[in-house]
């Protein structure tokens, strides 16, 4: 049968905070054509992330029941995984996934619930200590001075919102698109880029985040005079004499002739984005700005996070960008905690009344936050497909239990990119029946070694349309840093993984068992 794509004319209302509303109708220029078969409906896939800093939950606290894990399959050679329905059990008026993902059952529904995965088992093979670069695979991005962390700090790498945003396998066309990667808050330096990102060339750099809601919106949303006709690129006007200077000065040093790129680079990138012409129905500019909402208090900080998050739902359904990035970063304020969270709550997280502090501040993230943002998302954008089916929200946290430590780093998803995942899974890639991947990280709790972070990043990336060699651009599988600990701590490190040689590494690229 030949493919077909259905004009859907009925237009949609999306409503946000603070007076913030947007009429929408279908937007036929998203729409791709599928293979040859049924009609189905494929819009281009989106990639909203969320991260925090810290971790320290305790695993029963973050993770579903090991009791749910109904099956089991070998992952390699003693080394066994499994899985298990995502189900919420009732309690009062609320649903507990677990104790931290956990809402109101009229926010919680079986259907989302069954749009959700939770993954356990992910490792990063060395002490990376504290750091923004685990979250989207820029190992570097961390604090360390000496040992694994500095030796990784020699390897940077674009973060993988990055690849995506300047990858023509993920934007065919930019014609609409007015930011290729939405990155909120400046304070985290969760994405990284080339200098020169269209020829993947020059430094690795931090990509500077926004703090204004308002900001974001206005570098999104397309003025009502973008009609008019386009002016010819300044760029186009100086090519010939750039391409001069750059190639007919004998005295201009490489790192200068880089220098030069990198500018004609964002200088045509800007002019692109000033001739973006898109359809977003009417649009009417938020009264309020997350820039506001910045008290150590817990209604603050959801009201911060989502306005932010108003802005990316109606970029995702305008079409003006496809990627956002969220540096959520400390989550002191959602339980309004007056002090020092780092060392008086995140490095105390043995004890009772830490914990709860931490698990708390993380429940209200989620239900506050990560999961508004997938009820907004949730909205019909073809006959039984929502914005949220085509995209992937995904919520990583800095460090796993044992804060300055990464294995184990919890991983809570809602959306299947477009089919490409499976929903509604319990996922633990932790080998819990072979006693070298036991490690104790203190207070009666046991943890276990799985596979690797660097393979879940990979299968966002694939996820997002790319083929491996698309990101496998150092020799390498996966994404992220091939790294194996040289530090003692935790030994069982290197005796699990081994090296770059090892199976782990070599399946790096590969789809996650369960998911695909």
């Amino acid at each position: 049968m030949a493919t077909r794509i259905i004009d859907i004319t009925r237009r949609r209302l999306l409503r946000g905070a603070a007076g913030f509303s947007l009429a929408l109708p279908f937007l036929p220029s998203l729409a791709e054509r599928t293979a040859l078969g049924d009609p189905v409906y494929t819009r281009p896939r989106r990639l909203f992330w969320f991260a925090t800093d810290h971790g320290g939950a305790f695993e029963n606290n973050m993770f579903p029941d090991v009791a749910t894990l109904t099956t089991r399959q070998e992952y390699l050679p003693g080394h066994t995984i499994g899985s298990g329905p995502l189900a919420g059990t009732p309690d009062g008026d609320r649903v507990v996934v677990s104790p931290i993902l956990s809402g109101k059952a009229t926010s919680l529904t079986p259907s989302m619930v069954g749009k959700m995965n939770v993954l356990r088992g992910l490792d990063c093979p060395f002490f990376i200590l504290h750091n923004t670069g685990l979250h989207l695979g820029n190992y570097a991005a961390n604090i360390s001075t000496a040992g694994d962390g500095f030796e990784a700090q020699k390897s940077p790498r674009p973060t993988i919102d990055q690849l995506l945003a300047w990858s023509p396998s993920f934007y065919r066309d930019v014609s609409t698109i007015r930011q290729r990667s939405m990155i909120m808050s400046s304070g985290r330096e969760l994405s990284s880029n080339w200098s020169d990102p269209s020829h993947r060339s020059g430094t690795i750099q931090n990509v500077r985040g926004i703090d204004s809601s308002r900001d974001l919106f206005n570098s999104i949303f397309v003025p009502a005079d973008a009609g008019k006709p386009q002016r010819p690129p300044i760029v186009d006007r100086i090519l010939e004499s750039y391409k001069t200077l750059r190639d007919g000065n004998r005295r201009l040093s490489s790192s200068d002739k880089q220098r030069l790129s990198d500018h004609i680079d964002r200088l045509n990138e800007l002019e692109r984005r000033l001739n973006v012409k898109a359809s977003c129905g009417n649009v009417m500019v938020p009264t309020d700005d997350a820039k506001s909402h910045q008290k150590i208090d817990a209604t603050d900080a959801v009201t911060h996070w989502r306005l932010f998050c108003d802005v990316v739902v109606a970029a995702f359904l305008c079409g003006t960008s496809r990627i956002a990035v969220a540096g959520v970063g400390s989550t002191e304020k959602f339980v309004g905690f007056q002090g020092d969270w780092h060392p008086d709550v995140a490095h105390q997280w043995q004890l009772p009344d830490k914990q709860k502090l931490l698990s708390d501040s993380y429940q209200h993230f989620f239900e506050g936050v990560f999961l508004d943002a997938a009820h907004k998302l949730d909205i019909e954008e073809a006959p039984g497909v929502s914005y949220l089916d085509n995209t992937l929200m995904a919520w990583s946290q800095e460090s796993c239990m044992a804060t300055h430590s990464s294995i184990s780093v919890p991983i809570v998803t809602m959306g299947s990119a477009g089919g490409y995942f499976k929903t509604g899974i319990y996922a633990d890639y932790r080998n819990v029946v072979d006693s070298k991947a036991r490690w104790d990280p203190g207070a009666g709790h046991t943890m276990w070694l799985g596979i690797l972070y660097n393979q879940w990043l990979a299968n966002v990336l694939l996820s997002m349309g790319l083929a491996p060699a698309d990101f496998e651009l150092w020799g390498h599988k996966g994404y992220g840093l091939p790294l194996v600990t040289r530090e003692t701590y935790p030994p069982l490190l290197l005796q699990h993984y081994q090296g770059a040689s090892s199976s782990y590494f070599q399946m790096a690229s590969t789809p996650l068992p369960f998911l695909t």
